[in-house]
């Protein structure tokens, strides 16, 4: 089980997983499957340091959306494309992750 990340694994803990949302059930079976987790967020990396601005992904409303990645220090932060257009930050990883991962998993349906 991947443990960094405390307020997912909270609030997944408190869901219902068959009832749950795409994103959701994602996110739940990532958590739970390190080496899964692992190669989403190593895919997702990797199409950003191949020279992709912005990566697709799918949001809570199971609509697609975009990822962007950008410098923050020695470090990168992920950012979100709302339905508005405005970027936000996730508060845990895990969230972009999943949103990359069931894009993935939908593209190749």
């Amino acid at each position: 089980m991947v443990t960094s990340f405390p307020k997912a694994t909270q609030y997944l803990s408190t869901l219902e997983v068959a009832s749950a949302d795409p994103l959701d059930k994602r996110a739940y079976e990532l958590l739970h499957d390190e080496a899964a987790y692992e190669r989403a967020s190593q895919a997702l990396r990797r199409r950003f340091v191949r020279g992709a601005n912005i990566v697709n992904g799918i949001d809570r409303e199971n609509r697609k959306t975009s990822i962007k990645r950008v410098p923050y220090g020695k470090s990168y932060r992920y950012l979100i494309e709302g339905a508005d257009g405005s970027w936000s930050e996730p508060e845990e990883r895990i969230w972009v992750v999943s949103m990359y991962a069931l894009w993935q998993s939908k593209k190749q349906a």
